[in-house]
């Protein structure tokens, strides 16, 4: 009986998908990568390793497979980086529900007592989006953040017509950007971000994770060249 209670037991564990959270609760974590200027992956001292979507922002895309690099993505994912180090204790922090569509998990990370979501749109390299009930804890206080951020012509909101109810429109920025960047720029399996001009020896073999128009705009968003 004793091992027939231990099997169920095991089966009824193992066959769990992802741990129980509740509304508001704050979990800590470790930073593993950065991807994006929205989206950021963690050790979770709860639950594990998870892809973590902030919650209420949209920051410009670097390596969505259907659309180019758009302005100040780089900036955005440079930004991140910085704030964000590989290794660096967070909080994250659940609003209501937790999981979009792609099972990413939906958050508000906190550094040293402060909001990284909200930081990213004080600069203004993001904007407020995807307000979607139940999860408004703080759009209140993100969108006043966000209203300085476009009063003071910062990051995205100094490109006329650059922000848009649907996104971003690349084409309304004149300066900062290409039609066709040409220099790849790679997460290695080390950890580091690296970037291949056209001439690198391993440029063709090198799938691009993000796409520079230069290597000064590489460089900004936490790239290195390829050592030859």
């Amino acid at each position: 009986m004793k091992l027939y209670l231990f099997l169920a037991l095991l089966l009824i564990t193992s066959s769990c998908g992802h741990p129980s959270y509740e509304a508001g609760e704050k979990v800590e974590a470790d930073i593993l990568e950065v991807v994006d200027g929205d989206t950021i992956k963690v050790d979770m001292e709860k639950g594990g390793r998870e892809t973590i979507r902030l919650l209420l922002v949209d920051a410009p895309e670097t390596i969505h497979p259907d659309k180019p690099v758009q302005p100040y993505g780089a900036e955005a994912s440079a930004f991140a980086k910085e704030y964000l180090p590989e290794n660096k204790n967070v909080t994250i922090e659940i609003d209501t529900s937790i999981r979009d569509d792609y099972d990413r998990f939906l958050a508000y990370i906190w550094v040293d007592g402060e909001m990284f979501n909200e930081k990213v749109i004080e600069k203004g390299l993001a904007r407020v989006a995807y307000i979607i009930e139940p999860n408004t804890r703080y759009v209140d206080r993100l969108q006043q953040t966000e209203e300085k951020a476009r009063e003071e012509n910062r990051g995205i909101w100094s490109e006329e017509g650059y922000v848009t109810d649907e996104g971003f429109n690349p084409d309304a920025v004149q300066s900062g950007s290409c039609e066709s960047p040409d220099i790849k720029g790679n997460h290695s399996s080390s950890g580091d971000y690296i970037y291949h001009t056209p001439d690198s020896p391993y440029y063709e073999a090198t799938e691009a994770e993000e796409m520079f128009c230069s290597e000064e705009e590489a460089e900004k968003a936490g790239f290195r060249p390829v050592r030859q």
